[in-house]
């Protein structure tokens, strides 16, 4: 079984209580369809970007795969207008500025017990 974990202070962060926005975030994890980015300073881990179409408009997901575990981890959710959601790519400073930042947070909530977790067959997962 493959892990989606949520870390709870991000969740709140980037979606809150909106229960659509959660389920399309979960939604774009099972499908697997992704672009990949290196996670610059951290080994054995990838960046996935997903394009969530939503009732709301577009939306871009980032996730951190960690590929020793095969977990993956939530780190944003933003719309396309948005400064980063307009440009996930190490070419827009905001963006790598947010990515350390979602890490540093996401780590924190993993170590400390703060998070939810996803399941999905492994089967179609990225490796």
């Amino acid at each position: 079984m493959a892990r989606l974990l949520f870390p709870r202070s991000l969740a709140r962060r980037e979606f809150g209580r909106d229960l659509a926005a959660r389920d399309e975030i979960v939604g774009a994890w099972r499908k697997s369809v992704f672009d990949e980015l290196p996670a610059k300073g951290v080994a054995g881990c990838r960046l996935l970007k997903a394009y969530v179409t939503s009732a709301r408009g577009p939306q871009r997901t980032l996730f951190l795969l960690q590929a020793a575990s095969g977990d993956t981890v939530f780190l944003m959710h933003r719309p396309k207008g948005d400064p980063i959601g307009d440009n996930m790519s190490y070419g827009n400073p905001a963006f790598g500025k947010a990515v350390d930042t979602a890490m540093s947070q996401a780590l924190r909530d993993i170590v400390a017990g703060e998070f939810d977790v996803e399941m999905r067959e492994k089967t179609g997962t990225p490796s």
